[in-house]
């Protein structure tokens, strides 16, 4: 197995060339669509023949180059820390959109830079959607509660349900609890602490609205927790939408921390008798995030209780209580930074430019983002270029893919709309200036949810375009000659006729010796492998393309991402790599050879 592009920098400089020729051909600038279309190669008409199974074998590589952390990228994320174990270590307890619980806990003498997440600890455990967990002893036999508020649009939105564990912190068993229905409307987001100080766990919650409830424990059974609304406190301002709280008890305070839809975050402190209750925003260097959620934990200095705040995109933020006094908030720019979360529906697409590898990803919200690699190893391997692609939005579901025409770069976008743009860099590479190109497309219509993609599919030094859609379908088009200076197009029939996948197929190419590879992901987050069989050199007749036989390969099949899988494949040294994305937001990284 050679070592792979993403982590070795050294490496990558002298396998480039032999990616930029075996690979994409869009990647080479004698790839371009040229002033005059070559007549059709004579040579290697294409074959029908079956294309055998190749031994292929993929392993995941996604640790060293998109995300060290270990920890998934989980849409609405809210995150609540606690010792479920009694191992004297925080653990991180994840809900999320889909409504499940997910348990990491901090893997290795490393610190909390990396986690191990333990699958299957919370099974029996299920909010319906946008989970919100906490946890807490209500009863005070030594076995942690896990509290979850639940969300969505469903009938079930905005109860608060209490799951006890009759096995053990190493192997429980989740049960939900009696206790009587705590509904506060939608959206329901717990936290739990003994606010009124008199031994027992409370629990403050809040809402879609951004309101703030308070309900004391009077539980006098085990196993059948009661609490009462408490309406003697109240807080002296609303707060926006989807608030979502988290609470810290002390000696003889409680520090309330209160995170909204719109980014911010307030902070309310209690005592025993406290009735009206001051919240004062903070301060705190964030990017224009939204729906943040907060957690106390003390994952750096084991003496003072810090913040963490994670979005709506997945994103975890870690800030230093410096002064101890929850005012003074510092952000630790290493700790939860060593994984790549560029968004929700993540496509990515990887090329090269200025001898360094570069990706270009979309997003949902129809941006495209600019990823360089680093000569340095320490650290995540991509930077972020933010102003490579300024400018730059298509209407969502965005796939961007740069090429070379006409000894220039073009970026071509897809997005949810269909329109598959067109934009030509006027500047220089170092510092681009993006035009789209209105006419360049012209004469073709698209289904909805275009994913584009470039190759030259026929080795005559001219890239297709192939996109795929939400119908599950490729479409396959060609130039016929220049215009104007702008390309003629063509639909290349009957190539990929018998090739449909399960909705919003995404494709990408590959060529190994005389075998093409086709990878097509689809809305059930797996990805499909087709092959082909090309003749000596790569050519052949452009009036036999559409005669060209995919068949499906069985190598990849036990791939699986988070629903809308977008591939993208290189060659390196013999071994394909499969980069893809999911709509959860997650970026991960195959090696198959």
């Amino acid at each position: 197995m050679s070592m792979t592009v993403f982590h070795k920098a050294t490496h990558l400089l002298i396998v480039l060339a032999g990616i930029l020729i075996v690979s994409c051909a869009s990647q080479k600038e004698s790839a371009r669509i040229p002033a005059e279309v070559p007549a059709p190669a004579e040579e290697a008409p294409v074959t029908a023949e079956p294309v055998p199974e190749q031994d292929m074998r993929c392993r995941e590589d996604t640790s060293t180059s998109f995300n060290f952390s270990g920890i998934r990228v989980l849409p609405f994320l809210k995150v609540a820390f606690f010792d479920m174990d009694g191992d004297g270590s925080l653990d991180m307890i994840a809900g999320s959109k889909k409504g499940t619980l997910q348990l990491y806990r901090i893997a290795g003498a490393s610190g909390a830079s990396s986690w191990r997440q333990e699958k299957g600890y919370f099974e029996g455990i299920n909010a319906g959607a946008f989970s919100a967990p906490s946890a807490g002893d209500f009863d005070g036999d030594g076995r942690t509660e896990i509290v979850v508020g639940t969300g969505g649009f469903s009938s079930a939105s905005g109860r608060i349900l209490i799951f006890r564990n009759s096995g053990t912190g190493s192997a429980p068993r989740w049960e939900k609890a009696t206790s009587q229905n705590l509904d506060i409307g939608d959206d329901a987001a717990p936290t739990v602490v003994d606010y009124d100080f008199d031994g027992l766990p409370d629990i403050i919650a809040a809402n879609s609205e951004g309101n703030l409830f308070f309900f004391r424990n009077i539980s006098r059974k085990k196993n059948a927790f009661r609490f009462e609304r408490d309406r003697s406190r109240k807080v002296n301002r609303s707060f926006d939408k989807y608030a979502v709280p988290s609470a810290l008890q002390l000696k003889d305070r409680v520090i309330l921390l209160i995170g909204t839809s719109m980014g911010q975050v307030y902070k309310v402190e209690m005592k025993r008798n406290s009735r009206m209750l001051k919240a004062q925003r903070l301060s705190i260097e964030v990017a224009p995030r939204r729906f943040l959620s907060p957690s106390f934990a003390n994952l750096v200095n084991k003496n003072r209780f810090d913040l963490v705040l994670s979005d709506g995109d997945g994103i975890l933020s870690y800030y230093e209580n410096r002064d101890s006094n929850f005012g003074n908030w510092v952000m630790d720019h290493a700790l939860f930074n060593n994984r790549l979360v560029a968004g929700p529906a993540v496509a990515p697409a990887l090329f090269t430019r200025n001898n360094k590898m570069n990706m270009v990803v979309g997003t949902i919200d129809g941006t495209l983002k600019f990823y360089e690699m680093k000569d340095s190893t320490d650290g995540l391997p991509w930077i972020e270029k933010k102003e490579y692609l300024d400018g730059i939005k298509v209407s969502g579901f965005s796939r961007g893919i740069l090429a070379q025409w006409m000894g220039k770069d073009i970026l071509i976008t897809g997005e949810s709309s269909g329109t598959i743009k067109a934009f030509m860099n006027r500047g220089t590479r170092e510092r681009p200036s993006w035009k789209e190109e209105k006419r360049f497309f012209e004469g073709l219509t698209f289904t909805f949810h275009s994913t584009p993609v470039v190759y030259d599919l026929d080795g005559d030094n001219t890239w297709e375009l192939v996109t795929g859609s939400e119908d599950g379908r490729l479409y396959a088009y060609r130039s016929r000659g220049i215009k104007n200076g702008l390309p003629e197009w063509e639909l290349i029939a009957g190539l990929f006729d018998h090739i449909r996948v399960q909705g919003f197929s995404v494709p990408s190419f590959v060529r190994h010796g005389n075998t093409l590879y086709l990878f097509v992901g689809q809305e059930n987050g797996s990805i499909k492998s087709f092959a082909a069989k090309t003749g000596p050199g790569h050519t052949q007749k452009a009036d036999t393309l559409s005669r060209m036989v995919f068949q499906e390969q069985e190598f990849i099949k036990d791939i699986k991402l988070e629903r809308h899988s977008s591939p993208y494949a290189t060659l390196n040294n013999g071994v394909i790599e499969l980069v893809a994305g999911d709509y959860d937001g997650n970026l991960r990284h195959f090696l198959c050879n």
